[in-house]
């Protein structure tokens, strides 16, 4: 399965459970969902950094390693992330793996310096 096929099957949910979401007749329509999903994803990631604010807080005055309870919870908040990530693309009508791999590409040849130097 690749990250298309994901893309797939997001949008699918999404025009199951929210189906008013995809009525975008006009440009408003598509500003609203826009902003729905950039606050979504802003909410998402302020959750992923809260539990990493509180884990590195407790590791700092208590030591100790990362328990797993923690881990899940960080991949839920990963997971819910890149859930809106796929809403987004799936939104700006766009193929992440293709866009993916320009960017990789791109980052590549930007960031070779770095390699060079080692």
């Amino acid at each position: 399965m690749d990250i298309k096929d994901i893309q797939k099957m997001q949008k699918e949910f999404d025009l199951e459970y929210f189906p008013k979401f995809w009525e975008l007749s006009s440009v408003q329509d598509f500003m609203d969902s826009l902003k729905h999903v950039a606050i979504g994803l802003a909410g998402e990631v302020g959750e992923f950094s809260n539990l990493v604010k509180k884990l590195d807080r407790r590791i700092m005055n208590l030591g100790g390693g990362i328990e797993e309870e923690y881990m899940d919870r960080l991949r839920d908040e990963v997971t819910d992330i890149f859930i809106y990530v796929l809403i987004a693309a799936n939104l700006l009508e766009m193929n992440l793996d293709d866009a993916f791999l320009k960017k990789l590409k791109y980052n590549r040849e930007r960031f070779q310096e770095f390699r060079d130097n080692d």
